[in-house]
This record gives C-alpha cells, structure tokens and sequence, in this order.
C-alpha cells in the first residue's frame, strides 16, 4: 500500500516544476494499483497557493480519472479551501471534513 502523499506548504508556480517530476513518479505508481477507491491527499500543510498549484491539482484528478480514480484532498487548510470554492473545484476537496468557506 503506497503512503498518503502530503503537499507541500507552497504550492505555487515557483514550486510546480519541481514537483511535477515527484507526482508523475507518484502517478505512475498509483496507476498500477487494480484499486478504485478515492485517492487521498494530505492537504493540511498548504498555506500559499496560486493558479499553477491548482491546476497541477487538476491535472492530478484529470489523470486519475483516467485511471477510474478520483483524488480528493484531506484535511485542506483554509486557504486551499477557499481557493477550491472561488474556482469551483470543491470535488477535489474530501467529503469526510466539509468545511466552510471563510473570508
């Protein structure tokens, strides 16, 4: 069983490109599993985030779709589920910790 993946504090367009080549690896490896569950993400870390983060994020769901495997974010700080909200991306986020939007 493969380790719950944790995001980085910073998940922005400078760190994007470094982590691409990471969660690539980690995609591949997910993608040999005959699992179709949820995949989780620990997302409580993420404290900075911009529109390269996310859409890393949907291109991590896009290419789990593919896979018949959905992604979904745990324990997402505030601001990542705010930044979830004002996108609409709020699939991404876990439906075990709903949370609410703050201002």
């Amino acid at each position: 069983m493969l380790d719950t993946p944790v995001l980085p504090a910073e998940l922005t367009i400078y760190t994007v490109s470094e982590l691409h080549p990471q969660w690539s690896t980690w995609l591949a490896d997910v993608g040999s599993t005959d699992d179709d569950t949820p995949v989780s993400i620990d997302a409580a870390a993420v404290d900075q985030i911009d529109g390269a983060g996310l859409q890393l994020l949907v291109s991590l769901s896009n290419s789990l779709a593919a896979r018949q495997r959905t992604l979904q974010l745990v324990g997402a700080s505030q601001l990542l589920i705010n930044a979830c909200h004002t996108l609409g991306l709020e699939a991404l986020l876990s439906n075990t910790a709903p949370a609410e939007v703050t201002e």
